[in-house]
């Protein structure tokens, strides 16, 4: 859904005192996301952003992403946006907005089909070696990016606690017990391994194709990140394994490559990357069940096969 004219006219008019002469210009993604609507906007001289406008009830995305684009900031070698302003306007017709630079490229989705697979295989590494570039920002603690939010001192409290919520919401709905009992004594039995993990770092929770920007024509390398809004401190290889399953779905003998990229080390990390798969895959058929897109029950299937082979 488009933002509604009215309200988006209030907030580029709130942005002219930061940014002069700010107005809609001809861009727009290929694709708009699942929470926020993105609109592309230029300043008096040219300069490109992107205004992105979140409802009023996602505030705390609106406030993870600035954080995260902030932090990121600091990580040499990532392209990633910077914030320019932000605010919320409030009333009726309430939201939030973030203005942040715009990176040049498109999505790696939007180009996957015209790549060769030794293309795609090398950039998927690419992809592994980036990941591992913006782990190098550290936190305390395991949980919410923004101070006020749950976190956990320990990764295995961090992901017993998951396991806990990601099962009882796969008994309710429709996941069998046997299978739920079998993920839990999985992760139980590698409660030495995800306790080794060093400790938390920026997460980004959504390092897939749609969110990872390549040139629009050319060699494809990876030229920028986008859409912070879900980032936390975590486990740095859970936030591989999500990127992962993704790969598995795509190309699954480019998970590989993506390991490798990322530098993945010893049976230990390979045991702990694999329990943050199963994880994923859990809340990712959670999902599926609940919201029931076109050929949910197929997909459920499918990644009920994909636990009970892995657990």
């Amino acid at each position: 859904m488009a933002v509604d004219p009215e309200v988006l006219g209030d907030v580029l008019g709130r942005l002219r005192p930061e940014v002069p002469g700010i107005e809609v210009d001809r861009w727009a993604p290929s694709v708009q996301g699942a929470v926020g609507q993105v609109v592309g906007v230029r300043d008096g001289n040219g300069s490109p952003y992107v205004l992105k406008v979140y409802p009023a009830t996602a505030r705390r995305r609106l406030d993870t992403e600035v954080l995260a684009q902030r932090l990121l900031g600091e990580v040499p070698g990532i392209a990633a946006p910077r914030p320019v302003g932000y605010g919320q306007r409030n009333g009726p017709a309430a939201v939030g907005f973030l203005l942040m630079t715009r990176l040049d490229g498109v999505r790696w989705a939007d180009r996957r089909a015209d790549l060769d697979p030794a293309r795609t295989t090398a950039l998927t590494r690419e992809v592994g070696r980036t990941l591992r570039q913006l782990h190098r920002v550290s936190g305390q603690q395991f949980g919410d990016l923004l101070d006020d939010g749950p976190r956990r001192p320990t990764a295995w409290e961090h992901v017993a606690a998951r396991t806990g919520e990601l099962t009882a919401r796969y008994l309710r709905t429709g996941g069998p017990s046997r299978l739920a009992e079998r993920i839990r004594h999985f992760v139980e039995d590698h409660r030495r391994v995800v306790a080794a993990c060093p400790g938390p770092v920026l997460c980004h929770n959504d390092f897939v194709d749609s969110n990872l920007l390549v040139p629009a024509t050319g060699e494809p390398r990876l030229c920028g990140v986008v859409d912070l809004e879900r980032a936390s401190w975590n486990d740095p290889l859970s936030d591989l394994a999500q990127t992962r399953l993704h790969v598995r779905y795509h190309r699954p003998a480019d998970t590989t490559a993506l390991t490798e990229g990322y530098g993945v080390d010893g049976p230990g990390e390979h045991q702990r990357l694999d329990v943050h798969e199963v994880l994923h895959a859990l809340a990712e058929r959670n999902w599926i069940a609940y919201d029931r897109p076109a050929g949910w029950r197929e997909s459920v299937a499918a990644l009920d096969a994909f636990l009970a082979d892995r657990t």
